[in-house]
């Protein structure tokens, strides 16, 4: 099989880093928060460069890379139990 047929999986649809990328963002605050997606954002689209995907194909997977994080924040703050108020 040729190597040009061999599709890398998608950064968006692994479960462990979205997962893994959320709770570090998640214990984070601020500049350090902002600095830690930076230097992810940077390692990934240079991994997703490095996979053989040209650097706007590349951009964009990064891009959706960050929304499914996004979702995930999403989906932990909603988990959450909300506290009950009383009168």
């Amino acid at each position: 099989m040729s190597s040009e047929k061999v599709r890398a999986f998608p950064i968006d649809r692994q479960v462990f880093l979205v997962r893994e990328v959320a709770a570090r963002l998640d214990s984070l605050q601020g500049e350090t928060a902002a600095s830690f997606w930076r230097a992810k954002a940077a390692e990934l689209l240079d991994l997703v460069v490095g996979s053989g995907r040209d650097k706007a194909a590349a951009t964009d997977e990064v891009r959706r890379f960050f929304l499914a994080v996004q979702r995930e924040l999403l989906a932990g703050v909603t988990a959450q139990p909300a506290p009950v108020l009383s009168a």
